[in-house]
């Protein structure tokens, strides 16, 4: 690397002297916030379209982000540590595309007001919408129970785990809200998925105007009673809770999930001999 150039004082009032400018750095964060936008938006772009992964809105669409910026970044460390977030995920949230969403302004909104949370369910591999709030609200109810437009298989799914982190903050906002969620029996897509994204044959979202197979395994699982939900002592649904059983739950299904293992893969530094990458590449698989 050649040596930086000397500088004459006084400095230049406009900057740093010449060599000395953060140009690099500026660049690489530019770089890394595009990377997130682009990846967000090649999973939750359907027929040709940018979509609000709950409602299907198509304009004014924006980009929300589960776990936000600083100093949340904190956490995203310890999240990390616990292997909540692969320990090869971006270095800030923001810079994570399994960590974001597009949503419309207004359940963006919602999202962050702690009206209603996203629980992944491993036995049907759905991603649903809770309306926690109770609100009869015709961006909230309509939607309650029903599965959003996020594809497990995807690479940049989101982290189930990241979920379960705005969950306990949507129940800390509704203190007085039952702490077991009646579920209907027939989990199924929000209407606009039913309606024309997702193709049954294939059991695959429409992306593009063609199928996004990932060669599901679930079929029409979608149909059926999950053993993650308890039965009510009343019957007629199930009853949707948040504990140890639950979390754990989720955090086997994050860390097999093919969003987990593409991460490892881009976090992880191949310059090693190529011994040393095979042993790399297999303790990732």
């Amino acid at each position: 690397m050649a040596p930086l150039p000397m500088s004459s004082l006084p400095f230049p009032p406009e900057g740093p002297p010449s060599g000395y400018s953060c140009s690099d750095h500026s660049s690489s964060a530019s770089s890394t916030t595009t990377a997130f936008k682009a990846g967000v938006k090649q999973r939750d772009t359907f027929c040709g379209a940018r979509c609000c992964i709950v409602c299907g809105e198509s304009e004014a669409v924006l980009l929300q982000i589960i776990i936000s910026l600083c100093p949340q970044s904190i956490m995203w460390d310890e999240l990390k540590n616990r292997r909540w977030v692969p320990s090869q995920a971006k270095d800030l949230p923001g810079h994570e595309p399994r960590n974001g969403l597009f949503m419309c302004a207004n359940h963006g909104i919602l999202f962050n007001q702690y009206r209603f949370f996203i629980r992944y369910i491993p036995t049907i591999s759905r991603f649903i919408f809770v309306n926690y709030s109770g609100s009869a609200s015709a961006s909230l109810q309509p939607f309650h129970g029903k599965a959003v437009a996020l594809d497990i298989q995807h690479e940049y799914a989101p982290f189930p785990s990241l979920f379960i982190i705005h969950e306990m903050r949507v129940r800390g906002f509704h203190p007085f809200q039952p702490t077991e969620t009646m579920m209907s029996d027939d989990i199924t897509w929000q209407d606009w998925i039913s309606s024309y994204l997702y193709d049954n044959t294939s059991d695959s979202f429409i992306c593009n105007g063609t199928s996004n197979n990932h060669t599901h395994n679930t079929g029409s699982s979608l149909q059926q009673p999950h053993i993650q939900l308890t039965m009510s002592a009343g019957g007629g649904g199930h009853v949707l809770a948040l504990d140890a059983d639950a979390i754990a739950d989720t955090l086997a299904a994050t860390h097999a999930m093919p969003s987990w293992k593409a991460c490892q893969m881009e976090g992880t530094h191949w310059t090693g001999t190529t011994k040393e990458n095979i042993q790399k590449y297999c303790a990732i698989l």
